[in-house]
């Protein structure tokens, strides 16, 4: 069996990049990104991110040496996680796919312990994240209604080695795989910058005014599911994905209870056009007379309609669709048009409607979207520092 000669590529502060870490990483990304770009680019690009993983794996591993086997042993938790498939753990598949774990596994620990880097070189902006996140929580109390958009992000970060261009090149060739049915998520967990990487791109629901404009109006135009950009923002370019939409936000009026008086004219199915016409007529004269869920269900009693005038604790969610569209914009004490059923007319009015407690995220989970937003703002500036202190020899 022939052996295959191992090269060093690239030296990163003295510790060695060899052409079968490369090739084992070109492998992997393959396997999950599908991207159509040149031999040479995927090459480059793929060279910059294992450059940029030794850079931060050498900042952890500096600092938290001592944690490099519990951060290793969490690296092959996620790997087996994030790419099982059936019975066979994330090890098996990636193996059965010729891939060598170890770089994997390298990127994974970096990634860990990266978070822990940027929290020990600037713990002032980090120590503030309660407060943040309890302010976060005080303005969602008070704007419930406030359209909110969930949305999944890709954040590349322009380097000295891959300047502006390249990476927009980069992000349209994204964008290519992901309308060729490329897996957002496997794409974003080994190419975005973000700190939402770790899970796939995926944004907690947030608020539609938190997002600056341009991303603001390029999400508010595109349908569930639709990719936008690639948007260049501060320097930096995003690809997103629409996952869900809150017109209303956390007041959901799906979720309302109501209480509705309901009257009901019988008619007979062999009554013709004109009787229904004259029969409907006569019904809205008295329907107009009402003014209270009493006299509505008064009213069904006198037509002679045996069906409950009161419907109590009704979900609006739980009505047929048409239904919803017209109920849902009654206030108390309106009153429906006729609407036509199997067994005649009915008009219904609203006489109770209770909105029910906001699902509010809790404390933890805004801590943690806080982190990400600091993270992310941080991660890619200090990044950028460190490769430019760093001493990269690129061999052939």
């Amino acid at each position: 069996m022939t052996q295959q000669r191992v090269s060093v590529v690239a030296l990163v502060n003295g510790e060695p990049i060899t052409n079968l870490d490369l090739e084992n990483r070109m492998a992997f990304l393959r396997l999950l990104s599908n991207l159509q770009m040149s031999e040479e680019d995927f090459k480059t690009d793929t060279l910059q991110k294992l450059i940029a993983e030794k850079i931060k794996f050498q900042a952890a591993k500096k600092q938290f040496g001592a944690y490099l086997q519990e951060a290793s042993q969490q690296a092959r938790q996620l790997i087996d996680d994030s790419f099982k498939r059936g019975d066979k753990s994330g090890t098996q598949v990636l193996k059965e796919g010729g891939i060598t774990l170890s770089t994997v596994t390298d990127k994974y620990i970096a990634d860990i312990l990266w978070s822990s880097v940027l929290r020990s070189r600037f713990p002032r902006q980090f120590e503030n994240l309660d407060n943040l996140a309890q302010l976060e929580l005080e303005k969602l109390k008070a704007a419930q209604n406030e359209p909110q958009v969930k949305l999944s992000e890709i954040l590349l970060q322009p380097t000295p080695n891959r300047p502006i261009e390249k990476t927009s090149e980069l992000a349209n060739k994204i964008i290519e795989a992901l309308g060729q049915n490329a897996n957002f998520s496997s794409i974003a967990s080994q190419y975005s910058e973000a700190a939402t990487a770790s899970q796939g791109g995926r944004v907690n629901w947030m608020r539609v005014s938190q997002l600056p404009p341009v991303l603001r109006s390029s999400l508010a135009e595109a349908d569930e599911g639709d990719i936008i950009g690639p948007l260049v923002l501060d320097g930096r370019i995003y690809i997103l994905k629409k996952d869900g939409y809150r017109e209303n936000g956390l007041a959901d009026p799906k979720a309302a209870k109501l209480t509705l008086a309901r009257a009901i004219m019988l008619l007979t199915s062999e009554a013709s056009n004109k009787e229904r016409m004259a029969a409907a007529h006569n019904f809205m004269t008295e329907v107009d007379e009402i003014d209270n869920c009493e006299e509505m269900a008064a009213l069904n009693t006198e037509l002679g309609s045996d069906a409950l005038p009161l419907l109590r604790d009704l979900q609006v969610g739980s009505l047929s669709p048409q239904l919803q569209d017209i109920i849902m914009p009654l206030q108390l004490g309106q009153k429906s048009p006729a609407l036509p059923f199997a067994e005649g007319m009915t008009v219904f009015m609203v006489c109770e409607r209770t909105q029910p407690t906001a699902d509010l995220p809790d404390i933890e989970t805004l801590k943690q979207v806080e982190f990400e937003k600091l993270f992310t703002s941080i991660s890619g500036r200090y990044l950028l520092r460190l490769q430019r202190k760093a001493v990269i020899d690129y061999r052939s």
